[in-house]
């Protein structure tokens, strides 16, 4: 009987040996399988990163060319803006080419008869190489008779002064010292005389007999000798001489007045003598007319 039991006691303990190798096992091969799994896994995963790295690659390279493309856009824009600017410079070298000149024209062939209107044109230098034969006061009689010009260290009159060149072109300006005169026929048949004596001194010149300039509203109104209604007379007067004689009238007046015919308050310090920038206005005329 012992023997019996050692030995049924010897046989279970071998089956739960069995037993428990066969657990091990199970569970060695679930752990196994479990690696295997989870290594594939790791491994498709990786794979799956992989893969979509190069589409990354590919979506950026993809995305590039929209990105370089837009230099081009802004070379457009350089473009147009070069092109602008070209036909900017275009139209202000066309502005420039066609902006009047600044200049007066050359006078050095002409000659200017007249009192201290004139001489004022000497002052500011605004006819180029111009000959004056100017003096303060000068009136239609006295360019005969009294001796204002220095002719080489010499007084002369203004006639015998200017017999000794010869001009292509004369200007005249004479009347505002007469306008105390009482006839003015006088006036008007002494003028006359001064076109005779050009035409025989300076016999290729053209002759310009310009218009007395007005006066200042205020001047106008508080003289009753130097006053714009006896100029505009005196100027009438002149500018039929001028026609009788064949000679060419201007009226220059008509470069400095304002609406109401009167030289502008801003113009002249007296009211008489204009400025450097009507005097401009006067060459300006001179330029355009003759």
């Amino acid at each position: 009987m012992k023997v019996q039991r050692e030995h049924n006691y010897r046989k279970r303990n071998l089956m739960r040996r069995r037993a428990a190798l066969v657990c091990a096992a199970v569970v060695l091969l679930a752990a196994a399988g479990a690696g295997i799994y989870f290594g594939a896994g790791a491994l498709t995963a990786s794979s799956d990163m992989v893969s979509d790295a190069p589409s990354a690659v590919s979506d950026a390279a993809s995305a590039a060319p929209e990105t370089a493309s837009e230099p081009e856009a802004v070379s457009s824009e350089e473009g147009a803006a070069s092109s602008a600017a070209q036909d900017s410079a275009a139209d202000s070298a066309s502005a420039v080419s066609e902006a009047p000149p600044a200049e007066p024209g050359d006078y050095s062939d002409a000659a200017f008869i007249g009192d201290s209107r004139t001489e004022a044109l000497k002052t500011y230098g605004l006819l180029k190489g111009a000959a004056y034969y100017t003096y303060k006061g000068l009136k239609v009689d006295t360019v005969f008779t009294e001796p204002y010009i220095d002719e080489g260290g010499t007084k002369m009159t203004v006639m015998d002064a200017i017999a000794r060149h010869q001009y292509e072109r004369v200007y005249i300006m004479l009347g505002v010292n007469e306008l105390g005169w009482v006839s003015t026929d006088i006036f008007i048949d002494d003028y006359g005389k001064i076109i005779d004596e050009l035409k025989k001194s300076q016999p290729d010149a053209t002759i310009y007999v310009q218009s007395i300039l007005p006066v200042s509203a205020k001047k106008s109104e508080q003289d009753s000798i130097y006053n714009n209604p006896r100029i505009n007379e005196f100027n009438a007067l002149i500018e039929q001489m001028a026609k009788d004689k064949g000679a060419t009238y201007l009226r220059v007046n008509e470069a400095v007045m304002d609406e109401s015919g009167s030289l502008p308050a801003d113009a002249s310090t007296d009211g008489v003598h204009p400025n450097i920038d009507y005097c401009r206005k006067w060459t300006a005329y001179l330029d355009a007319n003759s």
